[in-house]
């Protein structure tokens, strides 16, 4: 399955100076097909498995946020479906787990991941267009010098023009953008031309050694 493009719709959030635009995500038109088609053969009915049941919005609802979380709104990076759904696939806790793909269920693609994981970066709303307001880190580290290491896992303080600085991981060079990862897991594009001249080529010679 191919996820719908993300909405036309941008939702402007300023990070210490930057304002980084991110696509909205509508949950019934883009992300629901892909539960539907990767876990709501396990998370479906009276009888889903670990009282998760995705298909009833009420009861998912249930499991955003509060006591027993699988989806932390604002945060990817902590929330249990994005976790085990980036897991190896020789993972125990994977999803689908090791039995279940053996029977031909298929893990989510990186591009629904990531998709997913912007949902939940947006407020892990149902409603299209609701908003939460920890969409975003409140803090940034200062500015640091550039590392010469090229991880691209690694937290790097990325400066604009402007002089303002925000921590983030370097993920890819997308046309002209820089896609960056902040610290609550929400992938971002950044327009290259906008980051300061140190950092726009921190950023070409991190992408020339992917």
């Amino acid at each position: 399955m191919n996820p719908k493009p993300f909405h036309a719709l941008s939702v402007a959030i300023p990070i210490l100076g930057f304002t980084l635009s991110i696509q909205a995500v509508d949950y019934e038109e883009e992300i629901r097909p892909i539960l539907n088609e990767k876990c709501f053969k396990c998370h479906s009915g009276p009888r889903a498995k670990g009282k998760l049941r995705m298909d009833d919005r009420e009861n998912f609802a249930d499991r955003i946020g509060g006591d027993d979380p699988v989806i932390v709104p604002g945060n990817p990076a902590n929330s249990l479906l994005t976790i085990k759904a980036g897991l190896p696939r020789d993972d125990g806790d994977a999803m689908p787990p090791p039995p279940a793909r053996a029977r031909g269920a298929e893990p989510m693609t990186s591009v629904e991941l990531n998709l997913v994981k912007q949902w939940i970066s947006l407020g892990a709303k149902f409603e299209a267009g609701e908003m939460t307001e920890t969409t975003a880190p409140t803090e940034a580290a200062p500015p640091t010098e550039s590392s010469e290491s090229t991880m691209a896992n690694e937290m790097r303080a990325w400066t604009n023009f402007e002089g303002n600085t925000v921590k983030a991981a370097f993920i890819r060079l997308d046309g002209t953008n820089v896609v960056i990862r902040l610290e609550n897991g929400s992938e971002i594009p950044y327009a290259l031309e906008k980051l300061s001249n140190e950092s726009q080529a921190l950023a070409k010679k991190l992408a020339a050694a992917q």
